[in-house]
């Protein structure tokens, strides 16, 4: 690999210990992909900042790069924490709230922004050909295939390295060549609001090469988004090209093979729950973007409460807490429990639930994985309907 001169020094220690450490990560993660150089980017984004993901070792990796000089070079951005932030909700377990916050100071103290949440393209939307290193699948999916950027599906390590350092290597993602769509699958049908996690379940479990999606109609923002997190979860995909969507000079097409998706082929991700089996609901995975948590607000409002027996969970980016008050309040008067700067993906839960009722399909495929949940995927308006009473 070549090395420019101040990257030379840099991994020499001229520029303090936590960078050179950081850059001998991604030069060694570049040469066994075969990259020739490493680049410049413009963002990172760091997942694999929970507590309980990362442990105590974690915690002291992350420290111990804060105290040796570790700040960062260039915007970042970090992932959910395993804590609700508001220290208010009844369902996630606040239980090591003390090791998550030592976690999160010393990435606050790198310089990084606070924003624990997996969708990064909130407060920072990535250019067309851009060049980023981002962590956290959903979110790499989203800003390849919507914004046209160019970013790996990082692992936590390497994008903390590429953020203190302001590089990554070159190779994957990164090159137009391996940006080629192999395959066409046409929906064969007018997706409904709580069809997409189900089309991007089938399509992670389905389709191992790079997809060029076909619509019957243009797809909605919201549903994209919901669509790239269960493909990215299920499956590896870290570009999934949309026609009439996907920014035209950042991929290639070469797709002779072609696959119908029909409605039929959804059905074994979905579960009507019992009349009397009690539910957890739970909408924002990825984090409920402010149009959606608007929209919910006012679907909730003509709702009393929620029904006894059930429980209603959106996780939520930690700013809404202080910038969208109204909505928060009208959610909370009527039982909703909102949880800032996490998810249940990466958190622990309290109380028992017969089922859970989602309209994602990352988060379908998490909570039965890693939580033991029986889970069913439905539209948010059909999951309000199933746990709120007039």
């Amino acid at each position: 690999m070549y090395l420019t001169k101040r990257q030379e020094k840099i991994l020499m220690g001229e520029e303090g210990p936590a960078k050179a450490r950081a850059l001998e990560i991604i030069v060694r993660v570049g040469e066994s992909l075969g990259a020739d150089k490493l680049i410049r980017i413009r963002h990172a984004h760091v997942s694999g900042i929970s507590y309980l993901n990362i442990g105590e070792p974690g915690l002291k990796l992350l420290e111990e790069l804060a105290d040796t000089g570790g700040r960062a070079e260039v915007y970042t951005t970090v992932n959910p924490s395993c804590i609700d932030l508001s220290g208010e909700s009844l369902i996630i377990d606040n239980s090591v709230a003390d090791k998550q916050l030592r976690i999160n100071k010393a990435l606050e103290k790198m310089g990084f922004h606070p924003t624990y949440t997996c969708i990064p393209y909130l407060y920072r939307p990535p250019s067309i050909n851009e060049a980023l290193a981002w962590g956290e699948s959903n979110a790499v999916v989203m800003a390849n295939s919507y914004y046209g950027a160019r970013t790996n599906r990082e692992g936590g390590p390497l994008a903390l390295a590429a953020a203190l350092t302001g590089y990554t290597y070159h190779a994957g993602l990164q090159l137009i060549e391996n940006r080629t769509a192999s395959v066409r699958v046409r929906v064969g049908f007018e997706p409904g609001e709580g069809d997409y996690g189900l089309i991007g379940l089938w399509l992670g479990e389905n389709i191992e090469d790079i997809p060029i999606l076909e619509f019957p109609k243009p797809p909605s923002y919201y549903g994209l988004k919901l669509l790239f997190a269960a493909s990215a979860a299920t499956g590896s995909h870290g570009l999934i090209v949309v026609e009439n969507v996907t920014p035209r000079n950042t991929y290639r097409v070469e797709a002779e093979d072609r696959v119908t998706i029909e409605k039929s082929m959804l059905e074994k991700y979905q579960y009507k729950p019992g009349r009397d089996e009690s539910i957890l609901g739970y909408l924002g995975c990825p984090h409920l973007h402010p149009g959606e948590l608007y929209q919910l607000a006012g679907m909730i409002e003509s709702y009393e409460r929620v029904r006894s027996g059930n429980a209603l969970l959106l996780s939520i980016p930690l700013d809404y807490y202080y910038t969208m008050t109204s909505e928060i309040a009208i959610l909370r008067r009527r039982g909703v429990d909102t949880a800032f700067g996490t998810c249940p993906i990466v958190s622990r839960l309290r109380g028992e639930y017969d089922v859970v009722l989602t309209n994602s399909g990352k988060a379908w495929f998490y909570l039965q994985k890693l939580h033991g949940f029986k889970v069913a995927i439905a539209s948010p308006r059909e999951i309000v309907r199933a746990i709120m009473e007039k």
